[in-house]
């Protein structure tokens, strides 16, 4: 791939160690490109010419249906906010800001991520990095209902951030090495997990500089992710480009829709996608954590241990009546218990996480659990929460699309669509939220 860079004015600075030098590596000043592969929709009757040299993208056809409007009649990418093509003389922030300007203004961001690193230092399975078009390209072909035209005309569907060059070099370090990567384990050749662990720090401080970006303007990034572990490039991005914007730190309070609890110890594989909100907790970011559906079957004693020591609040399901059974909460009652849990003071901003996992019957996912709730209560949960939270960000996480399936067919289809249907309600519920 060719990238699209546009350059701001910090610096890039890595250093390596442990959990105490992971924190600090993570904390240094960002990296100095923003590294995108641009989302480009292409409509009825409405030609591209090529795009500029430094920039690659998606090509997401709009469907045409007689007589309908589709979601993507009315999204915005950049190539709709007269993108600019002297990389040297426009920052990212001032391409959003003009986006911004356009029309009804753009509130939401809609990023890509997804590769190997983080899943297999959790002992997920890796993905194939085709999770951001399965659902780009159902999300565009949402019809468009009564009253949605709005919130579709307020979102941005900028791209996937690109990690081809950091994964490339691991697979160069590791063929140096004689490291053959095929079947290996985490534990099996102690060089190579130092290596992963720092392209894992390398990856989530890719993401947090283009959402530090993205919040600093007041915007709201929705990320398509392929592992949880992106919940700390995200979280620290929003950290930072909302204390920028606000001039005042800005902590997290953070909602999780999930089977596994994802608090393990730092010391455990370096940044992964069990750790994201333990590793946000360490950096001192994360003020209130709250999670919803934990499989009994799914989560350590050690890392129960850790939730409970740092006043994290979570409800297993086998704790949940889906039946009515007496003497136990409803799924809503939970819910009621958890928002209560995480409610923000001023200075915090909320987001939530939705882990994939925690749906029942649902193989295309990273970690498929053994208990879980249907995609219809997903759903709900997610509508109820941005209701009563006002969440700023939204992480769909884990999905994994199947390879040897069209990406429009199939179990393909069916997990955008799951995915295109909790973005779309999370827009429909966050419109009315103030612009701040």
């Amino acid at each position: 791939f060719q990238h699209y860079y546009i350059t701001n004015n910090l610096r890039m600075s890595i250093t390596s160690g442990n959990a105490e030098g992971m924190t600090s590596q993570l904390t240094r000043p960002l990296n100095s490109l923003i590294t995108l592969c641009l989302t480009r929709l292409s409509r009825q009757n409405e030609t591209h010419g090529a795009a500029p040299s430094h920039i690659s993208n998606h090509d997401i056809r709009v469907p045409v249906r007689n007589g309908q409007t589709s979601a993507g009649d009315h999204i915005k990418t950049l190539f709709d906010c007269d993108l600019p093509t002297d990389k040297e003389n426009e920052t990212f922030v001032k391409c959003l800001e003009k986006a911004q300007l356009q029309g009804p203004g753009i509130r939401f961001v809609v990023i890509g991520s997804e590769n190997y690193v983080g899943k297999w230092l959790n002992g997920g399975r890796r993905g194939h990095g085709l999770n951001y078009k399965c659902f780009a390209q159902q999300f565009v072909g949402s019809p468009v209902g009564p009253g949605q035209r709005n919130f579709f005309e307020q979102t941005l569907l900028l791209g996937e951030v690109q990690y081809d060059d950091i994964t490339k070099q691991l697979d160069d370090m590791a063929q140096a090495e004689g490291i053959e990567q095929t079947n290996i384990k985490y534990g099996d050749n102690k060089v190579y997990d130092r290596m992963v662990e720092e392209a894992s720090i390398r990856c989530q401080r890719r993401l947090a500089n283009i959402v530090r970006c993205i919040a600093r303007c007041s915007l709201r990034p929705i990320c398509i992710s392929g592992g949880n572990e992106d919940i700390l490039g995200l979280g620290y991005g929003v950290h930072l480009g909302r204390t920028i914007a606000r001039g005042t730190p800005s902590n997290l309070t953070l909602g999780n829709f999930d089977c596994h609890g994802d608090y393990k110890n730092l010391e455990e594989r370096g940044a992964h996608s069990g750790n994201g909100f333990s590793f946000l907790n360490t950096i001192g970011i994360l003020k209130k954590y709250a999670v919803l559906g934990l499989s009994p079957y799914e989560n350590r004693e050690s890392m129960m241990e850790q939730l409970i020591s740092t006043n994290c609040w979570y409800r297993y399901l086998d704790d949940i009546s889906v039946i009515g059974a007496p003497n136990r909460p409803s799924l809503h009652e939970s819910l009621l218990e958890m928002i209560k849990a995480l409610d923000a003071e001023n200075d915090e901003v909320p987001g939530l996480c939705v882990d994939l996992d925690v749906t029942e019957d649902l193989t295309t996912v990273s970690c498929p659990a053994t208990l879980g709730i249907t995609r219809a209560q997903v759903h709900e949960l997610v509508q109820e929460f941005t209701r009563y939270n006002k969440p700023f960000f939204l992480l769909l996480a884990e999905g994994m699309p199947d390879p040897m399936i069209p990406l429009t067919e199939g179990i393909n289809r069916t997990l955008g669509k799951y995915q295109a249907g909790l973005v779309s309600c999370f827009l429909r519920n966050c419109i009315s939220v103030p612009h701040i």
